[in-house]
């Protein structure tokens, strides 16, 4: 049986657990009598290559042969063949619920078959890495509706699977992740400093509201937008500040809201804000996904810092033209290309912080 390639990773975004570092340090000192220059370089000489352009795409699909109806003849090497073609390094996977929203309410129905899909996604998900060990990361899929199996989901994708961080789409069964059943779940995501990529969903409620409009048009940045409004208004941002969220699509319909969703927030701000909701919002990272337009672009970048934009595609959901035929006309400065492509990326995922990227 093929070892998991990413087990003799000592860096994992999921952070370690107590078994994790006790596991690392029996490993280092079995291996103290080698050299130190030596340990690094088999941690790294894989990853030296660059490619034409380096990217890391961390909004990326895997759709596993067991998810029905929403493959559409996926293989890794469907998506390496396109990586190459748009100069992108890596691509870290997630999962996607294609067709629209019934992975996740196959997830998200908290009973042992919602417990075992998330688990043979995380077991996909690991063995694309261990094939392509220098091309994939991945995210890892939880059960969230069942809370104890979720966190043993995490401890299994991050501490044995060596996930990357985990993702979660934008709303579970009719709740987003500000309410209260999930807050056991940031909390040891928090402990762990995990990276946690928020995917759109739609809730039941709203997936016919306008007849003939597909939930895809608004409806998927709406509902983004509820979850992080969700997350900010409950304290959740603040309670966990070592939780490094990725929004999709640029953030969605957040930074244009920004300023309403500041407004709003009544009652006690400090409890749920001490820093107040500007600080919180502009601490999150965005990805820009199918959302490279001048107005999507314009707004993120406004909001945003630079240090907190990200690469993405959404592929294959949505081809890579559609995200980087767009950005040469928004004619970046060299830095904030650099961070969006992949200099960022390097800080939230530093194992693949293989190189000095080659200048725009």
């Amino acid at each position: 049986m093929k070892q998991h390639v990413l087990g003799s990773s000592n860096t994992v975004n999921c952070g370690s657990s107590r078994r994790d570092i006790l596991k690392t340090l029996a490993v280092a000192g079995a291996s103290a009598a080698l050299p130190a220059a030596m340990l690094i370089a088999q941690g790294t000489k894989d990853l030296a290559t660059p490619t034409k352009r380096g990217r890391i795409d961390v909004h990326h699909h895997m759709l596993p042969p067991f998810q029905a109806g929403g493959n559409r003849n996926w293989t890794p090497q469907v998506s390496l063949d396109a990586m190459d073609k748009f100069g992108v390094d890596v691509a870290i996977l997630s999962t996607t619920m294609a067709p629209c929203c019934a992975v996740a309410d196959l997830l998200y129905d908290g009973t042992a078959k919602a417990n075992a899909l998330a688990r043979q996604y995380n077991e996909y998900g690991a063995k694309v890495v261990s094939d392509y060990p220098k091309r994939f990361g991945f995210l890892g899929t939880l059960p969230l509706m069942d809370p104890d199996a979720t966190l043993k989901e995490i401890e299994y994708a991050c501490d044995v699977l060596k996930a990357d961080g985990v993702g979660m789409f934008s709303n579970t069964g009719e709740k987003w992740l500000g309410d209260p059943m999930f807050e056991p779940i940031f909390r040891e995501l928090n402990r762990r400093k995990a990276v946690v990529f928020i995917h759109p969903s739609v809730a039941k409620c709203c997936r016919t509201l306008i007849p003939g409009v597909g939930t895809g048009v608004v409806e998927f940045d709406f509902d983004t937008t509820r979850t992080v409004v969700s997350l900010l208004y409950s304290g959740r941002l603040s309670q966990n500040p070592d939780v490094r969220f990725i929004i999709n699509h640029s953030g969605a319909a957040v930074p244009t809201l920004a300023g309403r969703i500041k407004d709003e927030l009544r009652g006690d701000p400090k409890h749920v804000a001490p820093n107040g909701a500007f600080a919180e919002l502009t601490k999150l990272y965005y990805e820009c996904a199918h959302a490279t337009y001048p107005a999507p672009i314009a707004a993120t970048t406004t909001f945003a810092p630079t240090s907190q934009l990200l690469f993405g595609t959404d592929f294959p959901i949505w081809p890579y033209e559609t995200t980087v035929n767009l950005i040469p006309a928004l004619k970046l400065s060299p830095e904030l290309q650099h961070a969006l492509d992949r200099g960022n990326a390097e800080r939230l995922f530093p194992r693949w912080k293989a190189y000095t990227p080659i200048p725009f």
